[in-house]
């Protein structure tokens, strides 16, 4: 899946700190909170989590070294990977980034 967008995808940065940089991938994760119609006690929407292993290359690669965790940022250029082993009938899903903005 594949997606491009001016308004794009709001998401918190997080770092992957067990991750092994490379020179052209930068490894973190995302989260997308998504609000539900529940409410709880007090009258406030309730939310769900989105978490994704994401991987930074293109125009986001040199962006995403900078970012700090917890950092909220909106999704550009994006697309949802998910390969599959056969040998070990395991699926490995994460979000390419290749563009993205960091929210001020």
């Amino acid at each position: 899946m594949y997606a491009k967008s001016e308004q794009g995808n709001k998401v918190n940065f997080f770092v992957d700190k067990g991750a092994v940089q490379k020179d052209k991938v930068f490894y973190g994760r995302i989260s997308e909170p998504i609000r539900t119609d529940e409410k709880d006690s007090s009258g406030k929407y309730i939310y769900e989590y989105e978490t994704w292993n994401a991987r930074f290359v293109g125009k986001a690669l040199e962006k995403a070294r900078e970012l700090k965790d917890r950092t909220r940022i909106t999704l550009i250029e994006w697309s949802a990977r998910n390969p599959y082993n056969k040998e070990t009938n395991r699926s490995y899903p994460y979000i390419l980034i290749m563009d993205f903005e960091i929210i001020e």
